[in-house]
């Protein structure tokens, strides 16, 4: 179990505890972020999180998992960016796997986390077989010494928000919907590695980011804004795929052209905000092929950013 300070929590030793996998970090996860900094700061608790590595899907399903959304450095922004004051990371393995639900409480919870509040999603499951639920922690809650919440589902029109709902969204291009049940716009970052400079040779030069993940929620060609170490909100092109005409190496890609920028990125952290699909990943009969419809790309973006041609 490693625990991580997001912010100094003071004196206090006790803690407000939410548990779950928070994939995306959702408009329902946001809600249960904003009631747990709220009571905590209430009752004088430290306001934590206490999420898994791997996630338990993985874990048990392996490589059938549903894809993350986030990576741990992208949750860990979205903790400390909703207040949250600590986040323990356990490590979910056979151990945990086959703990009884009311070990968990016992031993986990309330010997280890010191846990006087608890706050979980109306869905939440624990402990072997899932045999663990929110009736179960209410019903111990009495004797073990600390208080425990539900936080009902959040709805976007008739649609429950789950991370389930974005990957769907998402995987489909309906940027718009996943938006509306992120709250804000879908985002990745990380640091620019050394590619093949094979987008250079297109006349298409390509900042390459690299991912501790193998899948990715989103496939295809899109309009993006891109944050770096010196610009923010930068009109960009971003290519998500296996590059399917030029190495077809089975390979995830996520390469980004920032439109009208030239300098030396190797190294640095982007963040990349998409904004629309424009088509899915193709695999053309030649590069000219290729080249041509990399420059409709360009045409479509530089038009939904009011750009003038280059």
């Amino acid at each position: 179990m490693h625990l991580l300070e997001l912010k100094n929590s003071g004196p206090k030793s006790a803690r407000a505890l939410t548990i779950g996998n928070f994939d995306g970090v959702h408009l329902g996860h946001r809600a249960i972020l904003d009631r747990l900094v709220a009571l905590a700061a209430e009752k004088k608790l430290i306001s934590s999180v206490l999420t898994f590595q791997p996630h338990p899907a993985e874990f048990f399903a392996r490589d059938k998992a549903p894809v993350r959304l986030y990576g741990n450095r992208e949750k860990l922004c979205a903790f400390s960016d909703a207040g949250v004051e600590q986040v323990i990371l356990l490590p979910f393995n056979t151990r945990y796997s086959k703990m009884l639900p009311e070990d968990f409480i016992r031993d986990v919870l309330v010997s280890r986390l010191t846990v006087r509040w608890l706050l979980v999603g109306d869905d939440f499951r624990f402990g072997i077989d899932r045999r663990g639920d929110y009736d179960m922690l209410r019903d111990k809650s009495f004797e073990c010494g600390f208080e425990v919440e539900a936080n009902r589902s959040v709805k976007v029109g008739p649609i429950r928000v789950s991370s389930t709902a974005v990957r769907e969204a998402l995987w489909k291009g309906d940027l718009e919907f996943a938006e509306q049940l992120l709250g804000k716009r879908y985002n990745v970052c990380g640091r620019v590695i050394h590619g093949d400079q094979i987008g250079r040779t297109l006349g298409y030069p390509t900042a390459n980011i690299h991912f501790s993940r193998d899948l990715f929620p989103l496939n295809g060609i899109f309009i993006a804004l891109v944050d770096g170490p010196e610009f923010k909100q930068k009109p960009s092109l971003v290519s998500v795929g296996k590059r399917p005409t030029v190495t077809n190496n089975g390979m995830i890609c996520v390469e980004v052209n920032i439109l009208d920028f030239s300098g030396d990125l190797y190294g640095k952290k982007l963040n990349v905000e998409f904004v629309r699909k424009i088509r899915d990943q193709e695999a053309f009969a030649s590069k000219n092929e290729l080249i041509a419809a990399m420059k409709e790309d360009e045409r479509i973006s530089r038009k939904f950013f009011e750009l003038s041609d280059s």
